[in-house]
């Protein structure tokens, strides 16, 4: 991650690619078949049925075993999206070069935290540490600075949280629990200013 791709890694992962558009099995967004997603070395393979699902990674074991690829088996994970009120179902058992990948009920995507079911909570509860310590960066801080300066400061460090626009379905309790940081460190951001004025 982070570094260029080589010519013969864009066009393993471009002949991939082709050979899974090729088996017309995944997600339909109108007529656009849609069941692979590709950020640097890493694949994301989706389909609304298991059996789907298992046909996509048997393409891409196909395709591995037929060009040398050797995946690491250790990281592949599985994630199963519940509807809404849906009952509670057993694990979902999927094989890639012979192994069962394991199932987990959320994970970390560049930054933003899937969930089984939905819920922007877990995302928006990694964001409260980093909260805190930009607003206790801010009280820490005892140069003089204009109200200009100190409005990009609080702007700077307290407002950007990566993702926080696609928040959607979260409990007001989470919510409230990250408004406390952003509280503070405006609080002691502008009463510091006004104490620094009163001198």
């Amino acid at each position: 991650m982070g570094s260029i791709e080589s010519k013969r890694v864009c066009c393993i992962f471009g002949d991939l690619s082709t050979e899974l558009n090729n088996t017309k099995v995944g997600c339909y967004i109108g007529e656009v078949l849609l069941n692979h997603l590709r950020c640097a070395d890493v694949i994301y393979v989706f389909c609304p049925t298991v059996r789907g699902l298992q046909s996509i990674l048997n393409v891409c074991q196909a395709y591995a075993e037929s060009h040398g690829i050797i995946f690491n088996c250790s990281k592949p994970i599985c994630m199963r999206f519940k509807a809404e009120g849906a009952k509670a179902q057993s694990s979902t058992i999927l094989t890639l070069c012979g192994q069962n990948v394991r199932s987990v009920s959320h994970y970390k995507c560049l930054g933003i935290v899937l969930d089984t079911e939905l819920s922007d909570d877990k995302g928006s509860q990694e964001k409260l540490p980093y909260q805190y310590c930009a607003a206790n960066k801010l009280r820490a801080s005892n140069f003089r600075c204009s109200i200009a300066v100190k409005n990009i400061l609080f702007r700077s460090f307290c407002t950007p949280m990566n993702a926080s626009q696609l928040w959607c379905n979260f409990k007001k309790p989470c919510m409230q629990r990250l408004r406390v940081p952003f509280n503070f460190g405006c609080r002691a951001l502008y009463i510091k200013l006004a104490l620094e004025s009163q001198c």
